[in-house]
């Protein structure tokens, strides 16, 4: 069926054949690709990459999707040979990825040596079962030494992620997006100094370092005006703060450990210099899980960014109707809103919202427990996404928060 494909469609340029049971002479029948996914595809082995080096079937493949296919070994080299226009590649959840495997791609001197500034490399892991776990600072060296023209770079959820090999990813001159959530093991403060230090720090405007729980506040200080972090539990308030005056448009500080005071004025702070005051510009504010914030927290959101055009609250437990009312009072241009898990919301709230629909086209209201079917439903006409649900949100917030 591959083989009537590709000679019936001489000028297909994509093809995704990810989770079907292609075998290596489906690969021998591919020609004048620029995107391929073989994503979960397990059927197909490393001599079915040998058609790359001696054909010129994949000379003009620049994506490539390998993720679980953990039968890909000394396949990696001849991909590195056969695909010289090559500049996005994807090896998500691949326990057998090894630094063998990584380093046999830089075996020549054409392997993975022509990224150009488009160039994008992901190794992330979506589940724990099929963590990267076998990718050290080994693989982290020669990968970045040899790609200077780096520009992406996925490593989500990589345990062998250290400071040192942030100190590799830093030589990156061209490196625009980083994301390394959840490498919580080894990531720490100097592994983020060597990035603010890097060759990269002007070109980097993307980093994710959710859930790296040995990232403190000594780190925002150092990235605070660019960059932000979520699920970082040593997160506080003095590091947040450093936000202020930017001209930043989203917030996300889900599941971090912040106050009420962080967006409100109060006498006991120098200069009354507070978050919301400086940061007028916020259009997306995420503070889901954030125990702590009450609805003076909200109020502030609403009285000074009034351009707010999504708020996530989700998991807070300690929002009320007033935060509800305060909102809708002040931000006239929402959006969407995720109040999902702030049992103390009633019917009374959804009174409100209806006052901004339109602009509200999308609410999401699960695990409300104190809101009824009837005044959910009467709202759902009014928008384009609605999701409701009256279950018990401990079972499902605290855990969420928690992973």
């Amino acid at each position: 069926m591959i083989q009537r494909i590709t000679e019936g469609c001489p000028c297909l340029l994509y093809l995704n054949l990810s989770s079907t049971l292609v075998t290596d002479h489906s690969l021998k029948a591919i020609f004048s690709l620029q995107y391929l996914s073989l994503a979960h595809c397990r059927r197909f082995t490393d001599e079915g990459f040998l058609c790359l080096t001696t054909e010129k079937g994949a000379r003009n493949l620049t994506h490539l999707n390998l993720s679980e296919c953990s039968q890909v070994t000394n396949g990696f080299r001849y991909i590195s040979a056969g695909c010289p226009s090559l500049t996005e590649v994807v090896i998500n959840d691949m326990p057998t990825l090894s630094d063998s495997c990584v380093l046999v791609s830089f075996l020549f001197p054409q392997h993975f040596r022509c990224y150009t500034k488009d160039t994008y490399w992901s190794v992330k892991t979506r589940q724990k079962k099929h963590s990267n776990n076998q990718i050290t600072d080994v693989s982290w060296q020669a990968l970045c030494s040899h790609s200077q023209g780096l520009c992406r770079l996925q490593a989500a959820d990589c345990p062998g992620m250290t400071d040192d090999s942030l100190r590799y990813v830093a030589s990156l001159k061209s490196l625009k997006y980083l994301d390394i959530s959840l490498c919580s093991r080894w990531v720490a403060d100097a592994g983020i100094k060597c990035l603010t230090d890097g060759s990269s720090t002007d070109e980097l405007h993307h980093l994710s370092i959710s859930r790296c729980c040995l990232v403190t506040d000594n780190s925002v200080r150092r990235i605070a005006r660019r960059y932000l972090a979520r699920y970082c539990e040593r997160l506080t308030d003095p590091a947040v703060e450093l936000l202020s005056g930017s001209s930043i448009c989203s917030l996300d500080l889900s599941g971090c450990n912040i106050q009420d005071q962080l967006f409100i004025i109060t006498s006991h702070v120098p200069f009354g210099q507070k978050l919301c005051k400086n940061t007028r510009d916020l259009e997306h504010v995420d503070v889901s899980h954030c125990v702590a914030l009450s609805d003076a927290a909200i109020r502030a959101v609403s009285f000074y960014c009034r351009g707010l055009l999504t708020l996530k609250m989700s998991g807070c437990p300690k929002m009320s109707d007033m935060a509800v009312l305060y909102l809708t009072s002040g931000s006239q241009y929402l959006r969407e809103l995720d109040m999902s898990g702030c049992t103390l919301l009633t019917d009374r709230s959804l009174r409100h919202l209806k006052r901004i629909c339109p602009p509200l086209t999308s609410i999401r209201m699960t695990c409300c427990s104190s809101i009824s079917w009837a005044a959910a439903i009467k709202l759902q006409a009014r928008v384009s996404h609605w999701e409701y649900s009256n279950f018990n949100p401990s079972s499902c917030f605290d855990c969420s928060a928690n992973q």
